[in-house]
């Protein structure tokens, strides 16, 4: 039985006082509208109508469900009409996963503009700098994930917005206790600073006029944390790498340095990754367009 359809032929029925009127207006036989209204009938154990040959007329069950399947309609084709007008209309809850630093510096501060250009949608932003698959976008209902790397999986879309630099840096204070290197491979013989998913196997690679230079380093951190690694390299515990969209004001300042001019790691790519469907909502594009003019605006 499709309990919807019996429900919405029971309360036309009911409204029209007709079997042959409300199956004309719903577009089905009059034999069909019997058939609902009497599944509907079964299935509830208790008469909704009382029939003669000249009339319909409600019983008391009828007038209890009449109520509830007016309501229940109503709701539904409001339900309809809000998931219609979302497609045409920026609204609702945007729900985004992003990477801790890149969210706390960049993407935070970029949705409270795109806030202030639609008051309708409401931004959920969670930060992690834990990793995550695609259970977590999908099963826990985000419509966004903003990641340093994309995510090979038929259900996910992987979106590249941009590219960003690692440079090696190091203060001032480090370089002056420390002979400054000049290539790669004397990092072998400094204390560095490690990112997990820079260096998960201790090595760094740059790319420099003769081509890539693998060097093995070892120091007193590893940590998935940019902000920890920050910390240690500002205090002067050694050579770091460090995403360019993190330390522009300590550039700026002089607080760390950059100590090659001709070797950097590969570039890393910043995606948007988001649910594979047929439908992307009107809220989602437009956070996506959002976010793509703000990294292109940059010179990471």
């Amino acid at each position: 039985m499709d309990r919807l359809k019996a429900i919405e032929t029971f309360v036309r029925i009911a409204q029209t006082g007709s079997l042959s009127k409300a199956a004309q207006e719903l577009g089905m036989s009059r034999a069909l509208a019997s058939t609902h209204l009497r599944q509907l009938e079964d299935h509830l154990g208790a008469r909704l109508l009382n029939r003669t040959t000249r009339q319909l007329s409600l019983t008391e069950a009828g007038q209890e469900y009449l109520t509830f399947g007016q309501t229940m309609l109503a709701a539904f084709d409001e339900a309809e009409q809000s998931i219609t007008r979302s497609r045409y209309e920026p609204r609702g809850t945007l729900k985004i996963l992003a990477s801790m630093a890149f969210a706390n510096v960049h993407l935070a501060p970029m949705a409270a503009e795109f806030s202030g250009l639609h008051p309708d949608i409401r931004i959920s932003l969670i930060m992690t700098d834990t990793s995550f698959s695609p259970f977590d976008l999908i099963e826990q209902g985000y419509d966004l994930a903003v990641w340093m790397h994309a995510i090979e999986d038929m259900s996910i879309i992987s979106t590249k917005l941009g590219e960003v630099r690692w440079p090696a840096l190091a203060s001032p204070a480090y370089l002056e206790t420390h002979a400054r290197p000049e290539h790669p491979a004397e990092l072998a013989g400094h204390p560095c600073l490690l990112h997990r998913s820079i260096s998960p196997d201790s090595t760094w690679r740059f790319d420099g006029p003769g081509g890539q230079v693998a060097v093995k380093v070892a120091g007193p951190l590893f940590t998935n944390s940019v902000y920890a690694l920050r910390a240690s390299a500002l205090a002067g515990l050694g050579v770091t790498l460090l995403p360019s969209y993190f330390i522009e004001e300590d550039l700026a300042s002089g607080k760390l340095v950059q100590i090659f001019q001709d070797y950097e790691p590969p570039r890393r790519p910043i995606y948007v990754l988001y649910p594979h469907g047929r439908y992307l909502p009107l809220k989602s594009r437009l956070f996506i367009d959002h976010l793509r003019a703000y990294v292109r605006r940059q010179k990471w």
